[in-house]
């Protein structure tokens, strides 16, 4: 009889690569217009940061039962030391240490226990996110290259961070207003030389503010106004207008 000829061993399929970067901003949020401006070298670091922010606050911004929020919240603070000691298994962690830039600047801990401190006021009654999109504008100025922070400055972006969320998420047109109102003088905080590093926070905060509009032309209106406040924020000269 005939030999039978060996079948060939199928070519093994390649696992699909580590997902190292969060899921896109939605286009034409101010989140979108802040990554958009930040430096191509910097922006997928600032985006792990923003991820990571998300995540960690999660039961409360999501409106979760209070036990599964602090079981995510335990599973992050026992995440962050393992990022700190090297250990980290979340993707978006693991992909860190190859980027030099801003590596070290990750301090997860302050985001948990942010987070821990938004989480205790929302079994309050008072759920809120502020805390914790403050301490992720702390880090993101260190990310992106601001240097040493000031115990003025970290309470300024603090400040910042916390008026972006509630321009975004507030629940009244009341709350949105006052925080509206609060922001010029918040901006005003950060002088002519930082203006460059931090242009993508200050551009979020300033998108933040804008009127709502269902106009089709709104993305168009952005997109330019993204480019004038990035502009003056280039130039040292940034304001909200």
């Amino acid at each position: 009889m005939r030999a039978m000829r060996a079948m060939p061993n199928p070519r093994p399929v390649p696992e699909p690569p580590p997902v190292t970067l969060p899921p896109a901003a939605q286009p034409g949020s101010a989140r979108y217009f802040a990554l958009l401006y930040t430096p191509a070298a910097r922006r997928g670091s600032l985006a792990r940061l923003l991820g990571l922010g998300d995540e960690i606050g999660a039961g409360v911004a999501r409106g979760l039962d209070h036990e599964v929020a602090h079981a995510r919240l335990d599973w992050w603070r026992h995440e962050a030391g393992q990022y700190a000691a090297g250990h980290a298994q979340h993707p978006w962690l693991r992909a860190l240490p190859g980027d030099p830039d801003c590596a070290e600047h990750f301090e997860l801990q302050e985001l948990v226990q942010a987070a821990a401190l938004d989480l205790a006021q929302g079994l309050q009654g008072s759920a809120t996110g502020e805390r914790l999109r403050g301490a992720v504008f702390a880090l993101a100025a260190q990310v992106l290259g601001a240097g040493h922070l000031s115990p003025a400055l970290r309470e300024a972006l603090g400040a910042l961070g916390a008026l972006t969320w509630q321009l975004e998420r507030a629940a009244s047109p009341a709350k949105r207003a006052a925080a509206a109102s609060a922001l010029p003088a918040v901006l005003g905080r950060f002088g002519p030389a930082l203006q460059p590093k931090l242009a993508p926070l200050l551009i979020w905060a300033a998108l933040a503010a804008r009127p709502k509009s269902a106009s089709r032309w709104q993305v168009f209106a952005d997109n330019i106004r993204a480019w004038s406040l990035a502009r003056r924020a280039a130039a040292g000269s940034f304001s909200q207008r």
